[in-house]
């Protein structure tokens, strides 16, 4: 079964964690290790939305209504400090990937100076008024009408009865701590996540046939349906499947419309079938799978367009990935790489150091996704970048990082001089859903010994330099620096004479 995520934002500052590579508390050991900040919905209050109809649209969400759950709100900083602030907020979002949240409309609490606890556990209250979010749930229902449009049913007949789908109701979180620390971003399957059951309501309006009228036809109904998958892997590196599957319906002759759905929400052209006199009709269609380096893994379901129904997940396993033209498409996340590149230098207790590095970090389409890139690590977290991939295209990402040498002890004699730096990379898609992350790694940065400019060579004499030459000139000339002679001293005074005086006899 495919995975289906709710965003749920944790400020992890952890340099425990962080060490050993983990992203998520669920990873740590028993005892806590880093910084840790969560949000769960415990309560969920609303259970049922209704949506009115006008016999062409659906407008409006019914009454007064609103989005409310209790959500228990967990921050730990033990380790960094203490908590300065914390905000939770709601969102809704459904199993093809729309997703909506209402950051305006959360709970939150900042903490004065010297108000700030080391721990946060308390529930909370999140309620978010209908007009916020009324016409993200009607467009849901627009969506369910269009499909069943695109199958030939009019209008008369989608308005006629009250439809129900689901949306799953999402927690967002966020925590400012003091100290060090980064954004992780959690995600929870589909499953997981709490529901509501949206009624998409009938028009009032809507002519309903009555049990005397000769011309009323009664809809036919599937009652039964089945799909199944039959792999083929080709000699020229191009996978085919074939998918088996028949529908039975409760009347002879009934046209039924559909479409293949996979695990990525992509539909196929939409297939149309008549049950016949057997009241069963049987098919097979084939699509292309092109062959890579990946094994892949998918799911393919029938999804009704003329008649409400979904066939169970039909799985296949090949070394494909990448449908062919006109296929389901297996939409992989991109692939992630990083590396560090030394730039510039600076002279650290007589050792030559690096001053800056550039974080290079590549994409690589496996999919049709969009989103943005970001560099993190402790202390460090970098604009983020826009990215537009497609399968098999490749996106180069760049970012510098100042490194700060002023608290670096003096080397010991023969030890290394250096620092140890962690830089990780994450990828979301439209939406803000993490689809890809590299965990933090260590990059260790060194220090060397200078080295004598091999321009600069001694002579008998003094120092003699070997000035660089223009291209093309003659040979080097030598600038010989001789040690001067002492300076001569100042000539001192003559020493005077006595004067001696001898008596006259």
């Amino acid at each position: 079964m495919p995975l289906r995520s709710s965003v749920q934002t944790a400020r992890r500052l952890a340099t425990a964690a962080l060490a050993t590579g983990t992203l998520f508390a669920g990873l740590l050991p028993a005892a806590a290790l880093a910084d840790d900040g969560s949000a769960n919905i415990t309560n969920l209050v609303t259970k049922q939305i209704f949506v009115n109809s006008n016999g062409s649209s659906y407008t409006s969400v019914a009454g007064l209504a609103t989005l409310t759950a209790d959500v228990r709100i967990q921050v730990d900083a033990e380790v960094s400090g203490r908590v300065k602030s914390w905000r939770v907020w709601l969102g809704l979002s459904n199993q093809e990937g729309d997703h909506i949240s209402f950051r305006s409309q959360g709970v939150g609490k900042s903490y004065g100076t010297f108000e700030r606890p080391r721990r946060v556990d308390r529930t909370e209250r999140v309620t978010v008024h209908a007009v916020v979010w009324q016409d993200f749930v009607a467009a849901r229902c627009n969506e369910m009408a269009d499909a069943l449009r695109s199958g030939g049913m009019p209008d008369s007949a989608i308005f006629g009865q009250d439809r129900t789908l689901e949306l799953g109701v999402t927690v967002h979180f966020d925590a400012d701590i003091t100290g060090i620390g980064n954004y992780f971003i959690g995600a929870k399957p589909w499953e997981e996540i709490p529901k509501t059951q949206v009624t998409c309501k009938k028009w009032a309006g809507a002519a309903i046939p009555q049990a005397a009228d000769g011309l009323a036809v009664t809809p036919s109904k599937v009652v039964n349906k089945g799909l199944s998958i039959y792999e083929q892997y080709g000699i020229t590196g191009v996978c085919k499947i074939r998918l088996d599957g028949w529908i039975t319906t409760d009347q002879k002759n009934a046209t039924v419309k559909f479409r293949y759905r996979n695990q990525q929400g992509k539909f196929s052209k939409v297939w149309t079938v008549n049950t016949g006199e057997s009241k069963t009709a049987t098919f097979s269609h084939w699509y292309d799978i092109q062959n890579t380096k990946w094994a892949e893994t998918g799911f393919v379901r029938m999804v009704g367009v003329s008649h409400d129904f979904r066939s169970d997940w039909a799985e296949y396993t090949m070394e494909c990935v990448e449908g062919g033209p006109g296929s389901l498409v297996a939409n992989e996340p991109p692939k992630p790489t990083l590396k560090v590149v030394e730039q510039g230098k600076v002279m650290v207790y007589g050792r030559v150091c690096p001053q800056r590095v550039k974080l290079v970090g590549v994409l690589e389409g496996r999919g049709n996704f969009a989103g943005k890139v970001v560099f993190f690590g402790p202390a460090y977290l970098s604009p983020p970048r826009d990215y537009d991939i497609t399968h098999g295209q490749k996106l180069l990402f760049g970012a510098d990082v100042v490194l700060d040498w002023s608290d670096t002890p003096p080397p010991s004699p023969h030890g290394p001089m250096g620092q140890s730096r962690k830089f990780g990379m994450s990828v979301t898609n439209s939406e803000g859903k993490a689809i890809a992350t590299l965990p933090p790694k260590d990059f260790f940065f060194q220090c060397r010994a200078a080295r004598v400019n091999p321009a600069v060579q001694p002579a008998p004499g003094g120092l003699t330099v070997e000035p660089r030459q223009p291209s093309g000139a003659g040979a080097p000339k030598t600038l010989r620096l001789l040690p001067q002679a002492p300076a001569p001293l100042p000539p001192q005074a003559p020493t005077p004479q006595r004067l001696q005086i001898r008596p006259v006899n």
